[in-house]
């Protein structure tokens, strides 16, 4: 008889950004039955040479506790720069598929990214705006970056007060883990839905459907599709329609 339980859910947040920003959805969730966790990457507010490799690291981490060490089924949701830190951090041996056939419990049953970056290997954030950061996350002399105008960009379909409130969250990360090219890609191991929010300003929806069409192309995997009219951070504007999106691909 198959199981009742719903499986866990795994957010990996975006450059900075903390899990202060996804408690919202983190609690509609947990109210759901789904238990949920957003694990702090080490590169948020840390100063250079830390970066993607010890945010990858942090994310499979996660993934032992819950798929090894307590055998849960998982879906991955990541946002923004989450999408490079998952493609880079989760590996075939953690895929529900991989774990079945060796008789195992548990495993990751799904990735989603939520206007996040999906990108071919060998590519960086970076690259994804041409080769560099573009004008509007400037570097410092310390090699940390910050978005400019993140009121705006992360959270235009916010009150401005929750604008002011999340933006006051935010902390300065390092460059290099938006410039350093990923050497895994977990998308060929796990099966993959994208969200795609149309009024986003910070990753705008035209390149969200380049990198999908893009990687679809290259590798030929088949990454399934949604849209909402949210801006870039629906998991505080639209968390009904995420908690949705995951009841549906979950059955």
């Amino acid at each position: 008889m198959a199981s009742t339980t719903k499986p866990a859910v795994l957010f990996v947040h975006g450059s900075w950004h903390n899990p202060n920003h996804f408690k919202r959805i983190m609690d509609l969730f947990e109210a759901t039955g789904f238990p949920s966790s957003c694990p702090a990457q080490p590169s948020v507010g840390k100063l250079p040479p830390i970066g993607l490799a010890e945010d990858a690291q942090c994310i499979r981490d996660e993934l032992k506790k819950l798929v090894e060490a307590e055998q849960k089924d998982v879906i991955v949701i990541a946002h923004s720069y989450g999408g490079i830190v998952t493609t880079q951090a989760i590996n075939a041996e953690f895929s529900k598929k991989t774990r079945e056939a060796k008789g195992l419990a548990g495993g990751v049953r799904r990735l989603v990214f939520m206007c996040a970056f999906l990108l071919p290997l060998g590519d960086s954030l970076g690259s994804a705006f041409g080769g560099s950061l573009p004008p509007f996350i400037p570097i410092d002399e310390q090699g940390m970056c910050l978005m400019l105008e993140p009121e705006r960009r992360f959270y235009n379909d916010l009150s401005k007060e929750e604008q002011n409130h999340w933006t006051s969250e935010l902390k300065p990360c390092p460059a290099i883990a938006q410039l350093t090219p990923i050497t895994h890609a977990a998308y060929l191991h796990h099966p993959v839905t994208y969200l795609f929010c149309e009024q986003d300003e910070a990753l705008p929806l035209s390149v969200q459907q380049m990198m999908v069409q893009k990687v679809s192309e290259e590798t030929d995997i088949t990454v399934e599709t949604e849209t909402c009219t949210a801006g870039h951070s629906p998991f505080l504007s639209q968390p009904e329609i995420v908690l949705n999106l995951i009841r549906k691909v979950t059955g």
